[in-house]
């Protein structure tokens, strides 16, 4: 019920998910999101899950335009 303990432990395990796929941000977000396991038994490729298939090009949008901003400062 801390959002900021909440905040703190989904960046750790994001971190986590970053180092077992290589530093690869889009398996992670699909582990992140349908589980380790399912991008593991899919050959470390993201799984044809429909919602997975629409959160990483989501998450990485935004988290482009976020990088594209950053850049412009």
């Amino acid at each position: 019920y801390d959002p900021e303990q909440n905040v703190r432990a989904g960046a750790h395990y994001l971190s986590d998910l970053l180092t077992r796929f290589g530093s690869n941000l889009e398996l992670a977000l699909a582990a992140y999101n349908a589980g380790e396991d399912a991008v593991e038994r899919y050959g470390r490729h993201i799984p044809p899950y429909r919602e997975t298939l629409a959160y990483v090009p989501s998450v990485m949008k935004v988290y482009q335009r976020l990088m594209d901003q950053a850049h412009a400062s």
